[in-house]
């Protein structure tokens, strides 16, 4: 038995005996996971002799500027040597409330991506763009990206049901792990729309060195049991994350949480989100800010808002502040209700029909959340996600492509 068998082995094992996501876990209340057994599937993890697998991350064409500046390796899980420098600086699995899913996708995990981004002559922001190609029914893939101390990348990550190539629901746990190095800089634009059937777990783990910027935008929609988890890592002085999330649920749910953890001086985090459900949806917004001692001048902002679109949806917003600093600025809130009567009243003044109206102050709804958390409109129309918000909150409002009923 090779060290990667053995090592996808323990972690099957660990599962076993620690066991799965107690339903009395705070943090997974009100949408409680389904059971390992469902992403761990019913093969095994690492056969004997395994057949290598064909790439099943895509990597877009590198801009004229990236050619040195971005190293790209597919590595198989399977092969113990490339293992190591597959996971090589990921933190374990630990034992904190979603864990369990690190220690599945352990078990699973058969090939993943490495990226490294080193700065671009002349300082240039580099963009890249990363696909998931689906091939299995339940998977495990990994995304590790290193920015070195400087480097600037908008990353374009996708996980889209138009493609998917297999019948019947798709499983699958995602990790993603960011490592940004001394005033590095990332903007990470994610859109992650399943399909009425699928089970999605996507677990996105951030860690900042001193003066290192993130920022994050999501469009998100419903499934039969979807899970969105970021953990923003802020241990180091001047180190900024801000996550801006659009979520768009119909008869179907989505669990969105964000933990941020301020460890260190004058850092700054905000989570913005929106969430819009319809029929009996259930929309789950979690965001959780833990502010140390010793975290002079932190700064953090939360704001969730909650929109009924149709029918009777149950959206839960959870913002919450653990603080244990005196000087430090801090804010939280949360806001439920329709969409603003007086917007759709000049609207209709205007000649506008109702159907139209509504999609568009959603969009501007969404956009503005959009520009909060990436602090520039104009990304959003050059990476195509302002396209991507509008198309899919006019399918939400038309209750078309709605999704699994549940609940």
């Amino acid at each position: 038995m090779n060290d990667a068998r053995a090592d996808a082995l323990a972690a099957r094992s660990h599962l076993a005996a620690h066991g799965w996501i107690p339903r009395s876990a705070e943090a997974f209340r009100h949408l409680p996971p389904p059971d390992a057994a469902l992403w761990l599937g019913n093969r095994d993890p690492i056969p004997p002799d395994p057949v290598h697998a064909p790439r099943d991350w895509e990597l877009g064409a590198l801009p004229a500027a990236a050619a040195n500046a971005v190293d790209a390796r597919w590595l198989d899980a399977a092969d113990p040597a490339q293992r190591r420098e597959l996971l090589a600086g990921l933190p374990l699995a630990g034992d904190d409330a979603a864990a369990p899913f690190a220690w599945a996708h352990r078990a699973l995990l058969r090939q993943g991506l490495r990226l490294r981004v080193r700065p671009a002559a002349g300082g240039e922001e580099l963009y890249l763009s990363v696909h998931r190609r689906r091939r299995d029914a339940v998977e495990a893939p990994l995304l590790v990206l290193d920015l070195e101390p400087g480097a600037r990348c908008v990353l374009l990550e996708t996980h889209d049901a138009a493609d998917a190539a297999i019948p019947g629901g798709h499983v699958q746990n995602l990790q993603v792990h960011v490592m940004a190095g001394e005033h590095a800089s990332l903007r990470h634009l994610r859109m992650a729309l399943p399909r009425a059937q699928d089970q999605l777990a996507h677990h996105v783990h951030v860690r900042l060195q001193a003066g290192a910027t993130y920022e994050q935008a999501l469009l998100a929609g419903g499934s039969g049991y979807h899970l969105q988890r970021t953990v923003l890592d802020l241990d180091h002085p001047r180190a900024l994350a801000r996550a801006g999330s659009v979520l768009l649920a119909a008869d179907a749910c989505i669990d969105y949480q964000v933990q941020v953890h301020h460890g260190a001086r004058d850092t700054t985090s905000g989570i913005d989100v929106l969430a819009l459900g319809s029929g009996c949806a259930k929309l789950v917004a979690n965001a959780y800010t833990t502010i140390a001692p010793g975290s002079d001048d932190a700064n953090v902002r939360q704001r969730l808002a909650g929109v009924p679109t149709r029918g009777q949806p149950r959206i839960v917003l959870r913002p919450h502040l653990e603080i244990h600093h005196d000087q430090v600025q801090a804010a939280h809130g949360a806001t439920w209700g329709a969409l603003p009567e007086d917007a759709l009243f000049h609207a209709r003044q205007r000649g506008i029909a109702e159907a139209d109206a509504k999609a568009m102050i959603a969009m501007g709804m969404g956009a503005a959340v959009f520009a909060r958390a990436l602090g520039d409109a104009d990304a959003l129309e050059s990476s195509g996600l302002a396209t991507r918000l509008a198309e899919a909150i006019a399918a939400h409002l038309a209750g078309g492509n709605r999704e699994h009923a549940h609940g």
